[in-house]
């Protein structure tokens, strides 16, 4: 395979990349984030107490991180209902939503790779 070291960058988040892997890796990057996305892609909206409940062993420092680049990326969307008390959701945004069949092919593979 040919490599063309003149292609055009991909960015993300005022980040250049050559490579649209080595972008999506990335943007995916560290413990938590594809998690995140993972039980995204299975409830259409989570609340943030319903994934940290779900993420177990995630801190609140390293899930807000978390949260916070992935909508900054454009990954999730962050909607804020107006009451009393405060209600916040997230849920994948329509570029987030592109990474369902990834992440079902992940648990697919995951399945049948996994040891007894």
């Amino acid at each position: 395979m040919k490599t063309d070291v003149h292609l055009p960058p991909y960015a993300l988040a005022e980040r250049r990349y050559y490579c649209p892997v080595q972008l999506t890796v990335e943007a995916l990057s560290g413990k938590w984030k594809p998690m995140i996305v993972w039980h995204l892609v299975l409830h259409e909206k989570m609340r943030y107490g319903e994934i940290k409940k779900s993420l177990r062993t995630v801190t609140h420092k390293m899930l807000t991180q978390s949260l916070r680049e992935l909508e900054s990326d454009g990954l999730i969307d962050r909607t804020v209902h107006e009451v009393v008390p405060p209600k916040v959701e997230y849920a994948l945004s329509a570029q987030g939503q592109t990474l369902r069949e990834i992440f079902l092919a992940m648990r697919e593979f995951g399945e049948t790779y996994k040891s007894d």
